[in-house]
């Protein structure tokens, strides 16, 4: 392997934790109230729904979609499971093809709460992440600073290959 491409994985491997933590971040922030996005005593924890916040968010065309999942236990779980399970891929390197899958449409989901973006008549940053994490799933920013090797060497990976 040549020199420039060992340091172009090993950035996408840093880009890939960058993403991971973007995800690994919220949930604990929304868990335990961190105060950042989400203010002490609206946490988790303290009762409050991690799924409330988009009803502050929506607008646009799906507006009125977004704003009535808000609030809906099944929606909080699978938003909170996302927001874990997707960190974990990320930053271990593990189960690359559904981290990047969920974190996919995670993006895209976040892109559409507001559509068009307030900021710019077609792209916000959620599409640049989205265009981000599919650069590092096929160009090899799994295979650096992870645990993907072991990852993949499990006997349940090798049975179910959508685990890789």
């Amino acid at each position: 392997m040549s020199d420039d491409r060992e340091k172009g994985e090993i950035i996408l491997s840093i880009l890939r934790i960058a993403l991971g933590w973007l995800f690994m971040w919220p949930f604990f922030d929304k868990l335990f109230g961190l105060g950042f996005r989400t203010p002490a005593g609206g946490a988790v924890i303290d009762g409050v729904s991690p799924s409330s916040y988009v009803i502050y968010q929506t607008g646009g065309v799906f507006g009125d979609l977004f704003n009535s999942l808000a609030g809906n236990a099944f929606i909080d779980v699978l938003f909170m499971f996302a927001l874990i399970a997707i960190g974990i891929s990320l930053i271990f390197g593990i189960a690359s093809k559904l981290g990047t899958l969920g974190a996919s449409l995670f993006f895209i989901t976040m892109y559409l709460i507001q559509v068009p973006p307030l900021d710019n008549p077609l792209i916000d940053y959620h599409i640049i992440c989205l265009l981000a994490i599919l650069v590092v799933y096929f160009l090899g920013g799994f295979r650096k600073l992870s645990l993907y090797e072991k990852w993949t060497s499990l006997w349940i990976v090798k049975r179910f290959p959508i685990l890789e």
